[in-house]
């Protein structure tokens, strides 16, 4: 299986010591503009809900080139779930990552609303990643992987046979 994680932008509203933005000179990276060789492609940035609107203008790319490529984001901000969920139609799965314990509260909330239109995530990837000393005061809904302990990791490796790419828009 050939996977890209592509780069959408640099920004964050984070500054998490550990980060692999502070690891990569990520404007050093390669731009892809062909998506039509990858079976799986994995949107993060920095962090893509800054601005969803972007993240659905690179998914429309993609799928124009490649509409059988699985399309799975990254964020860590699901504040505003009405956003992530509009856009969650378009994709075929998400990975939200709780940072800290703050992170926590709002992925409940997020849980909570994305019961409610539980239709839409039959067949979806859903991923929770859970780093080490945040806590969820209740369970998240049983559809969710989780993966808990997360720990930084120095140079942040990239998992074999995945390539790391921005994106520009076309």
């Amino acid at each position: 299986m050939k996977k890209l994680r592509l780069i959408l932008w640099e920004e964050c509203n984070r500054n998490c010591p550990g980060c692999c933005n502070n690891d990569w000179n990520l404007r050093s990276l390669d731009v892809e503009t062909d998506y039509s060789g990858y079976d799986m492609i994995l949107l993060t940035g920095g962090e893509p809900m800054m601005d969803p609107l972007r993240v659905h203008v690179a998914i429309n790319e993609i799928r124009k080139q490649n509409p059988t490529a699985k399309i799975i984001m990254y964020t860590a901000y699901v504040s505003d779930f009405k956003a992530v969920i509009s856009l969650l139609a378009h994709l075929d799965g998400l990975t939200v990552t709780l940072h800290d314990p703050d992170d926590g509260y709002a992925f409940l909330d997020f849980d909570k609303a994305l019961y409610d239109v539980r239709n839409l995530i039959v067949r979806k990837s859903l991923r929770l990643n859970v780093f080490e000393g945040v806590g969820l005061y209740r369970q998240p809904k049983t559809y969710w992987e989780v993966k808990a302990g997360m720990i930084w990791i120095k140079n942040c490796p990239l998992p074999t046979g995945e390539v790391l790419k921005r994106w520009r828009p076309a």
